[in-house]
This record gives structure tokens, sequence and C-alpha cells, in this order.
């Protein structure tokens, strides 16, 4: 069941990506931290200023597979 809902989310994610005036990217800023659960577009986002642990730069579609979810001051 958390299988499935993660795809419809993907799926739900891609479709209002293509249906948006803008480019969607495809790489993403996260925190290794452990209890980091955003992913961002903008590297100098407010939201990764309190990451104590590496940030690094992963593919969209892995940070979902995660189970990580937009940052609400970068994603838009």
């Amino acid at each position: 069941m958390q299988y499935m809902k993660k795809l419809l989310f993907i799926a739900l994610l891609c479709f209002t990506s293509l249906s948006c005036s803008h480019k969607p990217k495809n790489e993403v800023y996260i925190c290794t931290g452990r209890y980091a659960k955003a992913y961002h577009f903008d590297p100098n986002c407010k939201g990764l200023n309190r990451c104590k642990a590496e940030i690094k730069v992963v593919a969209l579609f892995e940070a979902l597979v995660e189970g990580r979810t937009p940052c609400r001051y970068c994603v838009h």
C-alpha cells in the first residue's frame, strides 16, 4: 500500500511539473542529516541553512523514492 502511495505521488508530481510553464528541474539538493526530509531546488535556500550534515545533489526521482517532500520555502 505504501508503495502505491509513492507511485501515485510521483505520477502526480510529474503531471503537475509537465503542466507548469517552466521547465522542471531534474536535480535537487538534499541534506543528508538524520532527520532531514525535504528536497530543495535552490542550493541557497534558507531551509538548507540548518543542515549540519553534507548537502548532496541528487536526481528528483531519487529524492521522491526516498520519501522526501518539497521544501516549503523554495519549491513552488
